[in-house]
């Protein structure tokens, strides 16, 4: 598997390279957050720098703007419809990655690589808010722990189910077979993928919670804010790009599950 130097470099060029990819994230970015000030939000915009994160991060982004907007009760529900949202938007860019890494064009097939992807990409999604709540609950009975809970259920939400998405895009695998198939890439002896994980979200993290000039602003941010959000974003782009160049490198290597045993005939009994 490439090393974490060469892949972060790769998922970069990918994003930068592709024009399609990176317009993509940017309209995003800024239909989402007028969609936001629509339904009332006021702030703060440091929020939209996890906008398109890998998930779970890009989870716990929905699940702070659906609380934001709808208060605890109805933000739960509210939830359901950011993470389907999440799906489609990881659904496309992950068939474009996907594309631009086997160097094919991208048109009528990425609607098809992404109408492939999209049940894998919500059920890894779905699996990010199970995380989540679990870490919450964890983390209340346990407050001295609720930090690293929080950073150590999203470093192994990151490092087993991000590679599903790309799976399915790429080799038209159903849901059970991608994430299984997810789970043991992940793990391949000396790939650094733990490592690569750990440096994602904790990196995410620093950029979230350090202020920066217009992070504290609400509906009006300045063309600084804008940017510095925009960069995070394409930033997140090219990590999902760079998971991607990391399984297409080893997919060969990905071994399948061991067959099954069956069980011994059962005797028949002579009366």
């Amino acid at each position: 598997m490439p090393n974490i130097r060469a892949s972060l470099g790769r998922g970069v060029t990918v994003v930068a390279g592709t024009p399609a990819i990176a317009i993509v994230a940017v309209l995003v970015v800024a239909v989402e957050w007028l969609g936001a000030l629509a339904l009332g939000y006021e702030g703060p915009f440091a929020r939209f720098v996890s906008a398109l994160a890998v998930p779970p991060l890009g989870t716990s982004f929905d699940a702070t703007m659906s609380t934001a907007l709808f208060g605890l009760q109805g933000g739960f529900l509210a939830i359901l419809g950011f993470v389907a949202l999440r799906a489609i938007v990881q659904a496309l860019l992950v068939a474009a990655i996907v594309d631009a890494l086997r160097s094919a064009p991208i048109g009528p097939s990425t609607f098809a690589r992404a109408l492939r992807t999209l049940p894998v990409a919500l059920a890894v999604n779905m699996c990010s808010v199970g995380l989540l709540i679990v870490t919450t609950l964890v983390g209340s009975v346990i407050p001295t722990l609720t930090l690293f809970l929080q950073l150590g259920g999203l470093v192994g939400g990151v490092y087993l189910f991000s590679f599903a998405p790309v799976i399915a895009a790429d080799e038209g695998r159903r849901l059970p077979d991608a994430m299984s198939r997810s789970v043991r890439a992940a793990r391949l002896p000396g790939a650094g993928n733990l490592t690569l994980a750990a440096i994602y979200v904790v990196a995410s993290f620093m950029v979230a919670a350090i202020p920066w000039p217009g992070s504290e602003l609400g509906v009006n941010p300045t063309v600084g804010a804008w940017a510095i959000v925009l960069v995070a974003n394409l930033l997140h782009v090219a990590m999902q790009a760079a998971l991607a160049f990391r399984y297409l490198s080893v997919a060969h290597e990905v071994q399948g599950p061991a067959p099954g045993r069956r069980g011994a005939p059962r005797s028949r009994t002579r009366r």
